[in-house]
């Protein structure tokens, strides 16, 4: 019985072949690019929730009072009071309070400032494993690293321009209120009144997407550098639609300089005082900022606000 020999794919069909699998190629990729993102995005709101849990344990904690920033001494930050209720009990055991986050003497806090901390860091941000370069008060010839964060406590919001008058006092102000704030002081409501923003990648500068300013290799302050264990705050601001000027139309994703910052597409994640984590949309008006920041603006805002 003859058998007829196998006929070879044509020029024609490898090429409709190598089309079908570019095209489906073009399709996979960028579906699954858009999940890592959505994957991402989860995970830093997860981070967010999980900062919330530890600042409410804290409260209880603490007659009702909200974790916030130490200084000008010892200098130390919000987030070394919250360890012990994210998981990080060991890592809070060897903070010394009453000594600088800096300290590298015996019983220091240098080595624990050194400690990543997962929860401080979100997974949109391009520079996850980065460390910020901090000059060494005790030495200013030297300079030692620090582990970052991407999350920033909000001490308040200015409003067109930082002159003092134009600062609205946030959850974790310190400049014009002497004692230390309390849940029952967010006379806006807890669920309407930002704890902690976005503030990613610092000590990087990005504009609007783009990055500015490469900064790793450059040694940083001590405080509101990107540390985690430094003073980790902000006055929150807007900036100009290309981010490269501070006060204008758009609060949130123009700029990461002292302005909220997700590495998220359309938006960023912030946290509020009673720990719910929401999505503030790119190009949020400062009037927004303003009303979401302030703890006892009066200002009256619905869920579709921000």
């Amino acid at each position: 019985m003859k058998t007829s020999p196998r006929r070879g794919a044509t020029a024609i069909e490898l090429l409709v072949l190598g089309t079908l699998a570019t095209f489906a190629i073009g399709l996979t990729v960028p579906a699954i690019q858009k999940a890592r993102a959505a994957s991402a995005r989860t995970k830093c709101a997860d981070n967010l929730r999980l900062l919330g849990t530890g600042s409410r344990e804290y409260a209880a904690a603490n007659d009702d009072m909200l974790p916030r920033n130490s200084g000008p001494t010892p200098a130390g930050s919000w987030n070394t009071q919250i360890l012990p209720f994210i998981g990080e009990k060991e890592l809070a055991q060897k903070y010394t309070d009453g000594r600088d986050w800096w300290d590298a003497g015996e019983n220091g806090n240098r080595t624990v400032a050194q400690g990543r901390v997962a929860a401080f860091v979100c997974p949109a941000a391009p520079n996850p494993d980065r460390w910020v370069l901090t000059r060494d008060p005790d030495n200013e010839s030297k300079s030692f690293r620090a582990a970052p964060t991407d999350y920033v406590g909000a001490a308040g919001a200015y409003y067109e321009n930082n002159d003092q008058k134009n600062l609205h006092p946030g959850a974790m102000h310190t400049r014009t209120v002497t004692r230390r704030l309390r849940t029952s002081d967010i006379a806006d409501g807890t669920a309407q009144t930002v704890l902690v923003v976005e503030m990613a990648d610092k000590p990087n500068h990005w504009h609007a997407g783009k990055l500015g300013e490469n900064r790793l290799e450059k040694p940083q302050m001590t405080a509101l550098s990107g540390q985690w264990a430094a003073p980790n705050w902000n006055h929150l601001r807007s900036h100009s639609t290309d981010g490269k000027t501070q006060f204008g139309p758009c609060a949130v994703n123009c700029s990461n300089q002292a302005a909220i910052y997700g590495f998220h597409e359309g938006g960023a994640n912030v946290l509020f005082v009673d720990g719910s984590v929401r999505f503030l949309k790119a190009g949020m008006s400062q009037e927004m900022l303003i009303a979401l920041v302030s703890i006892a603006g009066g200002e009256v805002l619905a869920p579709n606000d921000f």
